[in-house]
């Protein structure tokens, strides 16, 4: 059997040389197993299993409860245990409404051959692995679903944030633009100095252009501070200065 799986059997029959036989049988396959000789016994012991056992065999005919009537219980307490019910030909009735309820996955019928019954016992064993590796997959894959949700969501909320941020210096800019644009239609500087000073006839042509350039230097500084305080840069010199 596969390693990674711990199985225990659960063997119930009030007839202790039955009980020793099929006890035998699970240690020749290297299986744990639990013999109980009564139904009500055996449901104590599966409501206090720390762990559901892979499969139970169970005779029919016991006093007090039957076979079929106990695996219906056990099937309510362990409903992920593979039950088997070791009956005689004269209980088919017991054992078709048994399998009609799913009781039952499989009846053993008296007197049994030990080898086919060991390849009953292990494809039992295997059914059983298969429910539960079938479990660890569905866990697995709500455990997946919940980190790709939670990536996802964490995804939309960044590119929320960067899609605000990209707005807000766009923005920017365009308030940068648009204060620019009016600092030059409302003042016009350069005209404005040139007027003046022409119509007064204060300086000449070359020290007018030194005046410009100092005139420009300065509206320079003003246009560099107002993109530093925006998060633009401009260049450290004007080009040609």
């Amino acid at each position: 059997m596969g390693k990674k799986f711990d199985h225990i059997v659960l063997i119930v029959d009030d007839e202790e040389k039955i009980g020793r036989v099929l006890c035998r049988l699970m240690e020749s396959i290297g299986t744990k197993y639990v013999y109980m000789k009564s139904g009500q016994a055996a449901l104590d012991i599966i409501k206090t299993a720390s762990k559901p056992f892979s499969l139970i065999l169970s005779d029919q005919r016991m006093p007090g409860m039957e076979g079929s009537v106990f695996l219906e219980k056990a099937k309510e307490i362990a409903p992920d245990t593979i039950r088997f019910l070791i009956t005689g030909y004269a209980d088919v009735d017991a054992v078709t409404d048994a399998v009609n309820k799913g009781a039952i996955h499989r009846y053993i019928a008296k007197p049994w051959d030990n080898k086919i019954l060991i390849e009953t016992i292990k494809e039992g064993l295997k059914q059983h692995e298969r429910i539960m590796e079938n479990y660890r997959l569905f866990e697995l894959a709500k455990e997946q679903n919940l980190k790709l949700y939670t990536l996802n969501t964490e995804f939309k909320k960044r590119a929320a944030v960067h899609k605000k941020t990209i707005v807000q210096k766009n923005k920017q800019l365009d308030d940068l633009n648009i204060r620019l644009e009016r600092g030059f239609e409302n003042r016009n500087y350069i005209n404005e100095v040139t007027t003046l000073l022409k119509g007064e006839q204060i300086f000449d042509k070359e020290k007018l252009n030194k005046l410009y350039v100092a005139m420009i230097a300065e509206l320079y500084e003003q246009f560099q501070d107002i993109a530093t305080r925006n998060g633009f840069e401009m260049p450290e010199n004007i080009p040609g200065g």
